[in-house]
């Protein structure tokens, strides 16, 4: 039984068929030799698809095929099918020769290119399709954004943030909001380029940028707080990292360790600990939670933190917090209680160790490691720790 792709690609042959035959139909000056040609190449272009001898086919039908609007749009659709069944080669040699033919409008041209762009971006050729995509991108046409849409994935891939920033700006101005966002991820890129070489002024000013396009922007606040902090200027690297609870809650967690520690050089473990206060009230994550049983453990004493956890368990369950929960009674055991205590915490290290610690919201991407722009589906921004009773 032959498969989907290959019924697919005999229909497109049957609509050749079909154009060819009406247009032999429209041009009663077409002699009748020549249509009979046309008629036999078409058959033996079918024949050699029955018998999955794609590539001579594809010459045949070539050489079959006069260009109209009309077989425009068969070239087209069967390098489509070649490109989604994997074939890269095949539809880059129909679009190329499509590409060939004087007869094409300026606009079919571009259609084309975009379409043989898009061939060599599957085929790894990113160095191609970026030159017939900058080169399209250039002049205003109907293609025009898609052309800037396809450039800007190669420069994703190729992590060219400067050109990204360039391509993006363009996009924006056409009234697409939603490459804010992207554009302040590739800004806050452009800042640890520029971190890493130690210039620091080109980092800031690139952070300042990325709150200009997305001035709810979580990584550039913790990109800010980090330079603070290692610029000794620790009430300015607070005030970035509490910014985060306002831009977007679920990150908290990211920001306590660093929090903690500026509070600490500050000597007013009491502000670390009137934030945690807020966080409770406002969304009390299990990060949150731990983190304050902590302070309450080193302030006050194991007794009072236990009594604190395990009243916030009770409303806000989680294996991080059981585990807290456990390491706490394992200092302090009850009579009788250590064994059982000491197996569970054996088991809920195991399924901790197991578990990912955040996941896209767009895919579904988990992981331990967090990543700005998702390894999965390329989304910028998606990925935060996960939540609930397996989560923070």
């Amino acid at each position: 039984m032959p498969d989907v792709a290959l019924l697919a690609l005999i229909v497109v042959a049957m609509l050749a068929g079909y154009l060819l035959g009406r247009r032999d139909l429209r041009k009663k000056n077409h002699s009748q030799s020549s249509g009979q040609a046309l008629s036999k190449e078409y058959f033996v272009g079918l024949n050699y698809l029955l018998n999955e001898q794609t590539d001579e086919a594809i010459e045949t039908f070539i050489k079959a095929l006069d260009l109209n609007n009309d077989t425009v749009d068969t070239y087209l659709a069967l390098g489509s099918l070649f490109a989604r069944r994997g074939e890269v080669e095949k539809s880059i040699r129909v679009h190329q020769d499509l590409l060939a033919r004087p007869s094409l409008t300026s606009s079919q041209s571009l259609r084309v290119q975009l379409e043989l762009a898009k061939d060599f971006m599957q085929a790894g050729l990113l160095d191609r399709a970026e030159a017939m995509l900058a080169d399209m991108a250039r002049n205003n046409h109907e293609y025009r954004l898609e052309a800037l849409q396809q450039l800007l994935k190669i420069y994703e891939l190729e992590r060219e943030w400067t050109k990204a920033v360039a391509v993006g700006e363009e996009l924006r101005k056409t009234g697409a909001d939603r490459y804010a966002v992207v554009l302040a991820h590739f800004y806050c890129e452009g800042a640890l380029i520029c971190l890493n070489r130690n210039d620091r002024v080109s980092a800031r000013k690139a952070i300042r940028q990325a709150f200009t396009r997305d001035k709810n922007c979580v990584r550039a606040s913790l990109l800010l707080a980090r330079m603070e902090f290692d610029d000794g200027r620790y009430r300015d690297c607070i005030k970035a990292l509490e910014k985060v609870a306002q831009q977007n809650s679920h990150y908290v967690p990211l920001t306590l360790e660093l929090l903690e520690q500026a509070y600490g050089r500050l000597g007013n473990v009491r502000g670390f600990t009137a934030f945690l206060g807020r966080c409770l009230i406002e969304r009390p994550g299990g990060a949150v939670i731990l983190a304050m049983t902590k302070v309450l453990a080193s302030d006050r004493g194991d007794e009072q933190a236990l009594r604190f956890l395990t009243g916030q368990l009770g409303k806000n369950p989680s294996l991080k917090g059981l585990n807290a929960l456990m390491t706490l009674q394992l200092r302090n055991p009850a009579v009788g209680s250590l064994q059982s205590i000491r197996l569970l915490k054996e088991m809920t290290d195991k399924m901790l160790e197991l578990k990912p610690v955040y996941q896209c919201n767009s895919c579904g991407f988990s992981g331990k490691e967090m990543h700005w722009m998702c390894p999965g589906c390329h989304s910028w921004g998606a990925i935060a720790p996960v939540q609930g009773i397996e989560g923070e």
